[in-house]
């Protein structure tokens, strides 16, 4: 709103016409009209790319909200079995068309979860392989010991 604020009140400045004083004292009004004339062109060009900006945020803003429609709709379209192959229930895709959350939101926290999941697995696998050279090594030596 200032940048609205800002060309405005230039264009009612160079509209003034206010002379641009000479260093004898004098006053050069047609160089305050070239000047008042750049000034307004400036500003009017700053007015209308801040208008432009702000209705192609809009537009997109637009866009991705139907494209979020669309890929929910897709999804509400799969069956229980399906939306929990992928990581999704039910109540995430109505939190999803609630507003409460995002497809995107979805997507970067079950790529998380599975993150997790596998970093999990091979911890849970290597934990497991451990215990099991130990119980060998244990058995081991409990045979020495009881042949002994």
């Amino acid at each position: 709103m200032k940048g609205l604020h800002f060309a405005i009140a230039s264009i009612v400045d160079a509209n003034t016409g206010n002379g641009l004083a000479h260093a004898k004292g004098g006053s050069d009004f047609a160089a305050a009209a070239v000047h008042g004339r750049t000034i307004r062109a400036k500003s009017i060009a700053a007015l209308v790319n801040s208008i432009k900006a702000r209705v192609v945020k809009v537009i997109a803003g637009f866009r991705a909200a139907a494209k979020q429609r669309r890929d929910l709709n897709s999804l509400m379209s799969l069956n229980d079995h399906l939306l929990d192959d992928i990581g999704l229930t039910r109540g995430d895709l109505q939190a999803v068309r609630l507003g409460s959350t995002t497809l995107d939101e979805l997507n970067a926290a079950y790529v998380a979860a599975r993150r997790s999941e596998s970093s999990n697995q091979f911890g849970i696998a290597a934990i497991d392989s451990i215990n099991d050279e130990l119980e060998a090594i244990n058995q081991q030596h409990f045979d020495r010991r009881k042949c002994a």
